[in-house]
């Protein structure tokens, strides 16, 4: 899948890895501010990237407490 936007096209692969990483990022107590990260991003890859970061970070905690 890729998505669209006036600046190009990204790959959701390339967007879920960045994804996975930066929740990785967050649950080793590194500060992140989603807005910065999402700021060049069109509405519809801004949403996508948020909910593939919210499910990483699910994830992650879940495994943490295993």
């Amino acid at each position: 899948m890729q998505l669209v936007s006036e600046k190009g096209v990204v790959s959701s692969r390339d967007l879920d890895f960045l994804a996975s990483s930066f929740a990785r990022m967050r649950l080793q107590g590194r500060h992140l501010c989603t807005d910065a990260i999402t700021g060049n991003m069109d509405e519809d890859c801004r949403l996508w990237f948020l909910k593939r970061y919210d499910f990483y970070v699910e994830q992650l905690k879940g495994k943490e407490l295993q």
